[in-house]
């Protein structure tokens, strides 16, 4: 039967009261909902009004807005200055047919092909506002996802922090009873590896704490070394609307269904010109001649451009409306792979949310319950030491593995708002062991501890 020192036995009491203390109990800043976090929604505005990406696609969609009016103008007329001359001899003023002519001619377009060729314009003027769309849209996903990264990795720091702590008490009980020759010196051995695995977690975590920050600074066009406090942590919101209704919302912010819609009005818009552009087009003439000192002449005229080539015209109205045509699919084939990721998320998100519920309501209670119960018996020696190790190492390794859930939930969030048709960071990269392979790890060295006994 173990006999433990009394110093050990307070010191096991009070690590168990720690893991049995709520976390808001232990000074941690109470949990605010990622996506009623103030200050998040400012990292947003400030990253979506100095970001050069969107000032950029601003600027080109102002230039392109420009050039409806170009298309409506009329063509430049021409002017040109002739002489011509009767005879060898230079004869201005002295032969009838000697003059020197001002000529303008002015091109005048068949009717309706002017505002024709403005709303054509207009049209692909307005394909450039689908990539401001997606730029903010994009922006804002890559804010929310850096932002929850770094509130992850902040989270897991304050779990190692913790753990770190622990193992120290644990520690003084194992010295504690070696000393007394009531344990093992594997014991001691073993929670001074836990420690350094703690220490090594420790500087990754604070590397990628580190990390998000710089990414988050150049998402705002800031020093990458800019402080950023925030008292959010991460917290789960659920999905509260049903797959039908995200589905609803990503069609209407989906800035690549709005930009194939403004292809085909665009082809559209090209077909009837092209189907005008089969209409002859004019031109008048005035011309003033002088003659020197006789009297002077002028004319007018009339001219027109008969499009003779119609197979050429008619090509081009066909290939615009295969365009149009073509446009159509292109729009079936983008709700086709905006639906299918939109459920994948929707899908994804609510089996995290079950997979939280399940930490939650199950998982880390139970882990909780083991490591007191690991407790209470290495006191009186039913168990051995590094059961108790085993116990804390799980319930440690499932509350990191419960953090990242819910941060991958919060990225998923981001992703649908976002309205993405690609895939991005949407999961928490297994930055630690999975529980099992703690425990295995834990558990390879209980054979050493329970001999040395």
């Amino acid at each position: 039967m173990f006999l433990v020192p009394g110093r050990a036995f307070v010191v096991i009491l009070s690590a168990g009261a720690l893991l049995a203390t709520p976390a808001s109990a232990r000074g941690q800043t109470a949990a605010l909902p990622v996506d009623n976090d103030p200050f998040l929604q400012a990292l947003i505005d400030e990253a979506l009004a100095r970001s050069p990406d969107l000032h950029a696609a601003q600027s080109a969609i102002a230039a392109a807005q420009t050039a409806t009016e170009r298309a409506r103008a009329l063509p430049d007329p021409m002017v040109s200055i002739t002489y011509t001359n009767d005879g060898w001899a230079p004869s201005l003023g002295s032969m009838p047919m000697t003059t020197l002519g001002f000529m303008v001619s002015q091109p005048l377009p068949y009717s309706g092909k002017r505002d024709l060729r403005a709303s054509l314009a207009a049209s692909q003027a307005r394909q450039v506002e689908p990539a401001l769309a997606r730029a903010r849209l994009a922006l804002e996903g890559a804010v929310r996802r850096a932002y929850y990264g770094l509130l992850l990795a902040r989270e897991r720091q304050a779990l190692t922090a913790e753990q770190r702590e622990l193992l120290q008490q644990i520690e003084v009980v194992a010295r504690a009873r070696y000393a007394v020759g009531q344990g093992a010196q594997p014991d001691v051995l073993r929670v001074q590896t836990e420690v350094t695995r703690i220490e090594q977690r420790a500087i990754e975590q604070s590397a990628e704490a580190e990390v998000r920050v710089a990414e988050l600074n150049r998402l705002l066009a800031r020093p990458l070394d800019a402080p950023i406090d925030t008292a959010a942590r991460l917290t789960l919101v659920p999905l509260a609307e049903p797959v039908e209704d995200a589905l609803a919302q990503t069609r209407a912010v989906s800035p690549e269904l709005h930009g194939a819609a403004l292809a085909i009005e665009a082809s559209t818009a090209a077909a009837a010109l092209a189907r005008r552009d089969l209409k002859p087009d004019f031109s008048v003439q005035a011309g003033y001649m002088n003659r020197g000192g006789l009297d002077a002449m002028w004319l007018a005229g009339v001219g027109i451009t008969w499009p003779f080539n119609k197979k050429a015209r008619e090509s081009a109205v066909a290939e615009a409306e295969i365009r149009a045509k073509g446009g159509s699919h292109v729009v079936e084939s983008l709700g086709l792979q905006l639906a299918y990721k939109t459920r994948e998320r929707f899908t994804r998100a609510k089996s995290v949310e079950k997979l939280v519920a399940l930490y939650d309501g199950g998982i880390i209670p139970q882990d909780q319950m083991t490591v007191e119960s690991s407790i209470t018996n290495y006191q009186t020696g039913g168990v051995p030491f590094l059961s108790v190790l085993e116990a804390m190492t799980s319930l440690y390794a499932d509350r990191w593995t419960r953090a990242g859930l819910i941060a991958d939930h919060a990225r998923l969030r981001a992703s649908l708002r976002e309205a993405s048709l690609d895939g991005g960071l949407e999961v928490s990269p297994a930055s630690a062991p999975a529980p099992a392979a703690m425990s295995s790890a834990v558990s390879s060295g209980m054979g050493g501890g329970m001999g040395g006994k």
